[in-house]
């Protein structure tokens, strides 16, 4: 098993950090990048993407033909400070976890995303690359 951490810091206080990570993560999710990041099949596109704001709680696409596809599930719900939740990848043996803190720096907040258990070095390098892009984008859209 694997595991990768990014981080970035972003200009804005703890709680508006976590709220657009979890809230708002429809208006900033970048569907396509230097991977595509969504697992809705060829022919159909993804529509939305929400967390469940609790324990217990989905995190899910939506697409454009009202499929919901269930990416993993809310394990740890602690606004402004930390998220953990299952990203479940069909033919892997096992869900991964991704574990977001969110770290008061000043004004600023740093994020700390770290994603363990991934199946192998080579998808670590894959989600090494995915999460800096998804955490810059991140950031411009709560800077911006």
């Amino acid at each position: 098993m694997a595991t990768v951490s990014e981080k970035v810091t972003i200009d804005a206080d703890a709680a508006r950090v976590f709220a657009a990570y979890t809230e708002k993560i429809g208006e900033w999710w970048p569907w396509r990048g230097v991977f595509t990041y969504t697992f809705a099949p060829d022919g159909v596109e993804p529509h939305d993407i929400r967390f469940e704001t609790h324990e217990g709680g989905r995190f899910y696409e939506v697409w454009s033909d009202g499929t919901e596809h269930q990416i993993g599930v809310v394990k740890v719900w602690r606004p402004s400070t930390e998220l953990v939740y299952s990203w479940e990848v069909a033919g892997w043996d096992a869900p991964s976890t991704v574990t977001v803190r969110f770290i008061t720096d000043g004004a600023a907040t740093t994020v700390v995303v770290e994603h363990s258990d991934l199946p192998d070095d080579d998808t670590a390098t894959g989600y090494s690359i995915g999460q800096r892009e998804i955490l810059g984008v991140f950031a411009e859209y709560v800077e911006g």
